[in-house]
C-alpha cells in the first residue's frame, strides 16, 4: 500500500524513539558513579539540562528578558566517589562517544526522502561535557592517556567553588560566571552568559 509523506515521516519518528530508548536503556545508560544530578524533567517529558548554578542564573533572568547560555556545555555531570578517575574517565569518554554517534544516526534516520522528521528525543552530548567533582585531590592520579581520551571527546572536570564560580581542573583555572546584555528587535533585554577565568 502506497505510504503518504505523513505516514513516512510518523513511522520514522516512531522507529527513531524506540532506537533511542533501546540505546538510553542499554550501552547509552550513565556510567557507574555519574549521575544528572543538575537536569529536571518537563512535565511533558523533555529533560532540561540544567547546571549547579541555577540560583544565580536565576538572578539574571529576573533582570533580563532571555538569558542565553553560551559557554557551549551541553552536559552537566556529577561523579561520586565510588569510582577511581581513570576508571571513570575511560567511562565517561566510551558513553559520550557512543552517544555523539547514535546523534548522528538519528539525524540520518530523521530524513525522509526531501523532508525530515522531527527527532522526538532530548539528545546528549551536543557539546561540551562538565563532570563535576567534589574533592580536587582525585584528579591528581589522572594518566595522561585519560586526559586524552576526555579532550578528545570534549569531556572536562570541575569543582563548585560557589554559585558562580567553579575551578576548571583539565586547564587548572577559577572560572566564574559572566553576562552582557544586550537590546533585541523588540526593545526587550537579552543576555548572553559564560565563564570566564579569573586572574590570580
Amino acid at each position: 500500500m502506497f505510504k503518504s509523506k505523513e505516514q513516512k515521516i510518523a513511522a520514522a519518528r516512531a522507529e527513531i524513539e524506540k532506537a533511542f530508548q533501546v540505546f538510553l536503556e542499554g550501552e547509552g545508560r550513565l556510567p557507574e558513579g555519574f549521575s544528572e544530578r543538575y537536569n529536571r524533567t518537563a512535565p511533558s517529558g523533555f529533560v532540561l539540562h540544567d547546571t549547579p548554578f541555577e540560583a544565580y542564573l536565576n538572578q539574571i533572568r529576573d533582570r533580563v528578558d532571555a538569558l542565553h547560555d553560551r559557554t557551549g556545555i551541553a552536559d552537566w555531570l556529577y561523579l561520586d566517589e565510588s569510582v577511581e578517575i581513570n576508571a571513570a574517565a575511560a567511562a565517561i569518554s566510551d558513553w559520550a562517544k557512543r552517544h555523539r554517534e547514535m546523534n548522528v544516526l538519528l539525524r540520518e534516520k530523521s530524513r525522509v526522502g526531501n523532508m525530515s522528521a522531527a527527532v522526538p528525543v532530548s539528545n546528549y552530548c551536543t557539546g561540551k561535557i562538565m563532570i563535576v567533582i567534589d574533592d580536587r585531590g582525585r584528579f591528581a592520579d589522572i594518566t595522561e592517556e585519560s586526559l586524552q581520551k576526555c579532550k578528545a571527546e570534549e569531556i572536562s572536570f570541575c569543582t563548585v567553588l560557589s554559585d558562580c564560580k567553579l575551578y576548571d581542573l583539565i586547564e587548572k583555572k577559577e572560572k566564574e560566571i559572566t553576562y552582557v546584555t544586550y537590546p533585541n528587535y523588540h526593545d526587550e533585554t537579552y543576555a548572553d552568559w559564560s565563564f570566564h577565568s579569573i586572574k590570580a
